[in-house]
């Protein structure tokens, strides 16, 4: 029977970022300051990156406001009042025009700092070929450098995507500042260990339910034949689609199509209502696979992240930054999979203890302690 002990807590993982060479920047009380921003989407990349925390930070700091808008921003009136600017994703040359008779100039006249942010490989020639969205990309090679080298400061998630970036076009990798995707507890923070409790307990009389909650882009969905992210796990998935209810949020492989029927598919939908969809799929397992590539040693471990806040175990790719900040919590072969799942499954207490071990790690993670970095880099190079 599993019973409430007090958790073995484990040293949380502490997330990868240069070390401060100053303490960070802190805001005057004395005086009122305004932070611009544009950005990409309405996705998780624009909220990671640029929403979240400035949504937070407005709550801090009584004294800051933040101007974040969609579109190319263009605001001459407010221009002479910037304490930055921060430019997301910007990778089309149709852009440059704007950054280089708007932006650049304002730089020059009012002296506020621009950062640039990217938290992907967004070149086309270094995106995996069954990636849907590559051919969106193509202009990736001869803008971003544009972009980059006009900007102060460029923020990335990790530091290998600093070093891919560094070396592909040759920015001093000085000019990189770290900066993982932390989430935000208001937002991400659903863990209830008697819910838990209950949902383990209840394995006992179903099939487990086994979630892959990721995008299209995983998925090979014009059938190259290259093999995409699920290649390597397709064939256990089949043999194991009636011992496991297998739940596919927002892609489904083509590959699959033969089995559809013994799937169950929930579609991709708007990303504040991401966190609850996730809960409504009652999952007792997310698993993360991916293809060894450059582009995917460069992600973020944010699935990780995202089970973890939910109290819900996560088995991830033993690839870049997920192996370093959880390596017990990677496979790297379907048989190296099949073992961890029947692992997992096989002994309640330990399952029970592993979400609790998991949910302490995010003591590290919340963006709510994280929001210095964010701060300190709104106001580079000022204040040093």
């Amino acid at each position: 029977m599993i019973q409430f002990v007090p958790p073995k807590l484990t040293v949380p993982s502490q997330p990868e970022q240069p070390q401060p060479e100053k303490t960070p920047v802190q805001l005057d009380p004395q005086k009122a300051y305004l932070f611009g921003s544009t950005h990409i989407d309405v996705g998780g990349c624009s909220y990671y990156r640029i929403l979240f925390p400035s949504q937070l930070l407005s709550q801090v700091h009584d004294n800051a406001v933040f101007c974040d808008v969609r579109l190319l921003f263009n605001y001459q009136t407010i221009f002479p009042i910037l304490s930055s600017f921060r430019l997301q994703r910007a990778c089309a040359l149709c852009d440059i025009r704007w950054f280089r008779d708007v932006i650049l100039p304002a730089k020059e006249k009012y002296r506020f700092p621009v950062v640039y942010e990217i938290d992907d490989i967004l070149v086309m020639e270094d995106i995996p070929v069954y990636n849907c969205y590559r051919d969106i990309f193509k202009e990736g090679k001869d803008a971003i450098p544009l972009f980059m080298a006009g900007c102060d400061a460029i923020t990335v998630t990790c530091a290998p995507l600093a070093d891919y970036y560094s070396e592909k076009f040759g920015i001093p990798r000085s000019k990189f500042r770290v900066i993982p995707n932390y989430l935000p507890r208001y937002f991400f923070d659903s863990y209830n260990e008697t819910a838990v409790l209950e949902r383990v307990r209840s394995q006992k009389s179903r099939k487990p339910r086994i979630c892959f909650s990721c995008g299209m882009s995983h998925f090979d969905m014009m059938q190259t034949g290259a093999g995409d992210d699920f290649s390597g796990i397709l064939d256990w998935i089949v043999v194991n689609r009636h011992k496991y209810q297998f739940v596919f949020h927002g892609g489904f492989p083509p590959a699959l199509k033969e089995y559809e029927d013994d799937f169950e598919y929930i579609p991709v939908g708007p990303f504040l209502d991401y966190p609850r969809v996730r809960r409504t799929i009652r999952a007792d397992l997310f698993i993360q696979p991916l293809q060894h590539s450059r582009f995917n040693e460069c992600k973020s471990p944010i699935k990780l992240l995202e089970s973890w806040a939910e109290g819900v175990p996560a088995f991830v790719q033993d690839i870049g930054s997920y192996r370093q900040i959880a390596p017990d919590a990677c496979f790297d072969t379907a048989d190296t999979l099949d073992r961890m799942v029947n692992g997992l499954f096989a002994d309640p207490d330990k399952q029970f203890q592993l979400i609790r071990d998991n949910y302490a790690r995010m003591d590290a993670w919340w963006l709510d302690g994280h929001l210095d970095e964010w701060l300190d880099v709104m106001l580079f190079p000022k204040g040093r």
